[in-house]
């Protein structure tokens, strides 16, 4: 059997390829969002948790699993270390599939990279007084800190899930400054979004394509709105590709 571990778009494509192979799938999910992007009449066993080390090799253990494909979100350092660990524990094939970023070519004077959250937060509260967030909701802390310590207005747009909402409440963001919503979104439904709420800085991931990265960012810069790119994890010796047939080509050989 095969562990996708996914909730992204990806993981669903990655998981449809395999099982329409012949392959037995598992995909594990961490919400009920991740569990709807994966079709019901797919022959796949969707698992909804949150994983760690102890879980995962008791997983790989219970449903025999040969190979580990991880395509969880590009920022999902926790599950891929887990992961990675696992898999070189219990001698399982592993192999990342990743979609490609989109930010290596955007320049420009209102165009800031930060290394992480940390850096992120000081530069944003930096450049204005209304700093809109596009960054998911498991990295909002520093933000709201920095935003209070300097007065300053943070929006956080996250996904409309009773989960995140709790994350949400449990930092005290105000209801106002939530926008909870599905995207990814279009270049004018994002600039309807930073106009309404007088953003004057956007702070994003680049997420890919699929994650509507390329549109959020023209649209800010459209308004001539200054955006931080948080960079992407550096996962060092893990094996990554950006393609499904090498997906498929590691299962034929250690599946078979």
């Amino acid at each position: 059997m095969i562990l996708v571990l996914g909730g992204t778009l990806e993981g669903r494509g990655i998981a449809a390829v395999l099982a329409a192979e012949g392959f037995k799938v598992v995909a594990t999910v961490v919400s009920g969002y991740g569990a709807e992007v994966i079709p019901r009449d797919l022959p796949v066993e969707v698992l909804v948790t949150q994983l760690d080390a102890v879980e995962l090799e008791r997983l790989v253990a219970e449903k025999g699993i040969k190979l580990i494909v991880d395509a969880t979100h590009p920022y999902a350092r926790v599950i891929t270390d887990t992961a990675w660990e696992v898999s070189r524990k219990r001698n399982i094939p592993y192999i990342r599939f990743e979609r490609p970023p989109v930010t290596e070519e955007i320049r420009g004077d209102s165009v800031f990279r930060a290394a992480g959250y940390e850096e992120a937060a000081g530069l944003a509260v930096s450049k204005g007084n209304t700093v809109f967030l596009t960054i998911g909701s498991r990295n909002l802390e520093p933000f709201i800190r920095a935003g209070r310590a300097s007065r300053k207005r943070i929006i956080a747009r996250v996904l409309p899930d009773a989960g995140v909402l709790q994350q949400c409440a449990a930092l005290q963001i105000p209801a106002k400054d939530i926008v909870a919503v599905q995207g990814p979104f279009s270049l004018e439904l994002n600039q309807a979004m930073f106009r309404e709420y007088g953003a004057e800085v956007l702070v994003t991931k680049d997420s890919g394509r699929t994650g509507g990265t390329d549109t959020k960012i023209a649209a800010a810069l459209g308004l001539e709105i200054p955006v931080i790119i948080v960079a992407r994890p550096d996962y060092g010796e893990i094996p990554v590709t950006g393609r499904v047939e090498t997906v498929l080509e590691n299962a034929r050989k250690y599946v078979g």
